[in-house]
């Protein structure tokens, strides 16, 4: 899904995409915290993090023109 929402935004002319997932500090985290997303998901995906406002906050971003390679791999 991550990489479709990159791949959507690139086409819309996004030059960057930008999340702002969790960092759990305990396993297992309740779903319910990590609705923005897991920042180990994001990292597989090719984000990388560029800030973080607190402990379990990243702020990651990734270029879009990678989104659009990624989206037009086959597998």
């Amino acid at each position: 899904m991550i990489d479709a929402a990159c791949a959507f935004a690139a086409g819309q002319g996004a030059r960057l995409v930008e999340a702002y997932p969790v960092e759990p500090k305990k396993d297992p985290m309740p779903a319910v915290f990590a609705y923005t997303g897991l920042a180990s998901a994001f990292r597989r995906a090719g984000f990388r993090e560029v800030a973080r406002r607190s402990e379990t906050r990243p702020v990651m971003r990734r270029e879009a023109r990678r989104a659009r390679r990624a989206a037009t791999r086959k597998g």
